[in-house]
């Protein structure tokens, strides 16, 4: 039981101001969930763990997080290319993962140990993702071919936006536990309800040509193969391997830039909180440029691959320069050529993915087994950088030694988006 994409030539009108509100709703939900990967969930950590255990047990948590985030937003996508409630088939995703983050954001705000921050951290990542599977699909289903680059750069530019938008109000709210966590959040309530009012959203339909499923026989078995069943693609795989590769190397840079700052640079916390504001802003104002420029040229040019080949080699001279970074302005330096990258990168990757999905009537669930790649990192960046860690120990350089694996894996996610077939 599937609902396809709306033809091309029977969708909606979309005006700007929808779009607008679109990727003012992305936004939202990166604002509220990156905040506590870059910043708030470390400082919360910080305060209760010991200065030697702080990094282990940070690492802990986000990588159980991650894989909660890992199985939730291909499963809700599925469920949701499969809802047939009168709201829709994506609205009520948007509505249901936000009370369920918002319930995560308070406890992680009010948690008095470790344990339960760490289940506070479960629940918003659970809420978070069931919003992603309601609102990624949104490109492919409603917005035009024609603009997809262009949109696909403005959602590109959204999380480092959120990143920077996140560690600005941080500065005002940290001595605040629970405001620390729930200030950004207001902007997502905001954002989400006004995409759900005004969303052209329709129930799935039954369809059982062409491999469709009737949502009655959607057991654990077969949602084990329709999560699988876009890897048989090879245009698939490939992109999902180099967004996987990428983003293993961002999870390096937003998991551990406050670590980076405070031990290699040997700042004090306030120091290197201003720091990473300064940094916030610098990968915001590339990123912003880059996304717009970037998706005007890849509808222009028709050509999604080279400009993907090109950003992920970007990152991947940000990182290098990073690790070798022995004073904050080469560090800033680093930071600004991995954001112009990432700029590019983003806008271009969402567009890729809208042209290569295997099967349309399936967005939701396909952009959320994509989104793995996004998830994954953050439990397998972390459970590895312990090892990194003993080794770059070894020769004082504990942190630079892991932008340098950063930069290994970005290079990697410039190679293998090559092999993709369906798009230049």
């Amino acid at each position: 039981m599937t609902a396809s994409p709306l033809p091309e030539a029977t969708r909606p009108t979309v005006s700007i101001g929808f779009i607008a509100i679109y990727v003012l709703a992305q936004f939202g939900i990166w604002v509220a969930l990156l905040t506590p990967v870059v910043m708030t969930l470390a400082l919360r950590v910080g305060d209760i763990a010991s200065e030697a255990e702080k990094g282990r047990w940070l690492g802990i948590i986000l990588a159980i997080g991650g894989f909660v985030a890992l199985v939730a937003t291909p499963v809700c996508g599925a469920l949701s290319d499969r809802t047939r409630s009168r709201f829709g088939r994506r609205r009520p995703w948007l509505v249901g993962g936000l009370v369920v983050a918002g319930a995560g954001l308070l406890l992680l705000g009010l948690a008095p140990n470790l344990l339960l921050l760490g289940l506070g951290w479960i629940i918003c990542q659970a809420g978070f993702n069931a919003m992603q599977a309601g609102c990624l699909p949104i490109l492919p289903d409603v917005i035009p071919v024609r603009w997809q680059g262009r949109v696909a750069g403005m959602l590109g530019m959204t999380s480092t936006m959120g990143t920077f938008a996140g560690s600005w109000i941080t500065q005002y709210t940290q001595g605040s536990s629970l405001l620390m966590f729930l200030a950004p959040f207001a902007i997502t309530v905001a954002a989400i309800g006004a995409l759900c009012l005004i969303l052209p959203d329709r129930p799935a339909q039954i369809r059982l040509e062409d491999g469709g499923d009737d949502h009655r026989r959607l057991g654990p078995l077969a949602l084990l193969r329709a999560i699988g069943a876009p890897f048989r693609d090879w245009d698939f795989s490939w992109a999902f391997t180099s967004r996987f590769l990428i983003m293993m190397a961002w999870s390096f840079l937003l998991t551990y830039q406050l670590f980076f700052l405070t031990d290699q640079l040997s700042l004090p916390r306030g120091e290197a909180m201003r720091v990473m504001v300064k940094s916030m802003a610098i990968i915001a104002t590339a990123t912003i440029a880059i996304s717009l420029i970037g998706g005007f040229i890849t509808d222009w040019t028709g050509r999604r691959k080279p400009l993907v080949f090109l950003a992920a080699t970007l990152e991947a001279a940000g990182f290098l320069t990073i690790a070798f970074a022995p004073s904050v302005p080469q560090f800033l330096v680093g930071v600004a050529m991995a954001g112009i990258g990432k700029g590019l990168y983003f806008a271009v990757d969402l567009a890729l993915l809208a042209a290569i999905l295997p099967r349309p009537e399936d967005s939701a669930k396909d952009m959320g087994v994509f989104q793995i790649a996004n998830s994954l990192p953050q439990s397998l960046a972390p459970a590895i950088a312990p090892i990194i860690l003993a080794i770059g120990s070894a020769s004082g350089d504990d942190y630079a030694v892991l932008y340098v694996v950063g930069c290994g894996f970005a290079l990697l996610g410039a190679i293998t988006i090559c092999p993709v077939r369906r798009s230049r």
